[in-house]
C-alpha cells in the first residue's frame, strides 16, 4: 500500500487501485467546487476527488466500478474525516445513481487509453479491476462515449462538468460530440508530454436566449 499527501490531505492507495497520477492531478488543483454544490465524482478510485471537493461543497457522491476502489476510497474518507460529506458508491457508470439525481458540478477522469483485444492477449492481460481504471477499448473513447451519451440527465441546468481528455483518444471528437448536445466548453488547463495532451476540460449548459 502506498501514501502521500495532497493539498493537506492523506492518501492511501491499495495496490489494486489506480494511483493518482497527472490527469488526476490536473482535476485537482483546478477545480471549481463551491460551498453549496452537490458534486459527482465519476470514477473516484483512492477517492482524491471526491475528498478535496467534499473539503468546499454541500456533498459529494464519490462513484467505481471496482470494490477495491470503493473500499479504498471509503478507508479515505474516513482517515481524513470526511464522512459527513462525501458518500461512496459502488457501480458501473450511471447505475449507482437514482433517476432523479442532479448533480451541479460532474468530475470525471475517465479511461482513455487505445488497448486492443490482441495487446491484451498478446501481453497476457486479464481484465481486472485496475486495468479498467484506464483501458478505454481499441478507441481508447468507449467509457467517455458512453459517459457522454447520459451525463446531463443527472447535470443540473446551470451545471457544470469537468473532464479530462487525452489527445490519445481524440479530443476534438469529444468536444464535437459535446458542443451537439448543447454545451459550450472551455479549456481550463492543460499538460503536455511527449506522447499525448492532456487537457481539462470544462463545459456548461448554452443558455437560450
Amino acid at each position: 500500500m502506498k501514501s502521500f499527501d495532497y493539498q493537506g490531505f492523506k492518501f492511501l492507495v491499495f495496490e489494486d487501485v489506480y494511483e493518482p497520477s497527472e490527469d488526476s492531478f490536473l482535476i485537482a488543483d483546478n477545480l471549481i467546487v463551491s460551498e453549496n454544490d452537490y458534486v459527482l465524482d465519476m470514477g473516484t478510485g483512492c477517492g482524491i476527488l471526491a475528498i478535496i471537493a467534499g473539503s468546499r461543497a454541500k456533498k459529494v457522491v464519490g462513484i467505481d466500478i471496482s470494490e477495491r476502489a470503493v473500499a479504498n476510497a471509503k478507508m479515505n474518507v474516513n482517515l481524513n474525516k470526511m464522512e459527513g460529506y462525501v458518500e461512496i458508491r459502488l457501480g458501473d457508470l450511471w447505475s449507482a445513481l437514482k433517476p432523479d439525481e442532479r448533480f451541479s458540478l460532474i468530475l470525471f477522469n475517465p479511461p482513455y487509453l487505445p488497448i486492443s483485444k490482441a495487446e491484451k492477449n498478446e501481453n497476457n492481460m486479464n481484465i481486472d479491476m485496475l486495468e479498467k481504471a484506464w483501458d478505454g477499448g481499441l478507441s481508447g473513447r468507449e467509457i467517455i462515449n458512453e459517459f457522454l451519451a447520459k451525463f446531463d440527465n443527472f447535470l443540473e441546468d446551470d451545471g457544470q462538468l469537468q473532464v479530462v481528455l487525452s489527445s490519445l483518444s481524440g479530443i476534438e471528437k469529444t468536444l464535437s460530440s459535446i458542443e451537439n448536445k448543447g454545451f459550450k466548453f472551455e479549456k481550463k488547463a492543460e499538460k503536455k508530454f511527449f506522447f499525448e495532451n492532456l487537457v481539462l476540460i470544462n463545459l456548461k449548459r448554452v443558455r437560450m436566449v
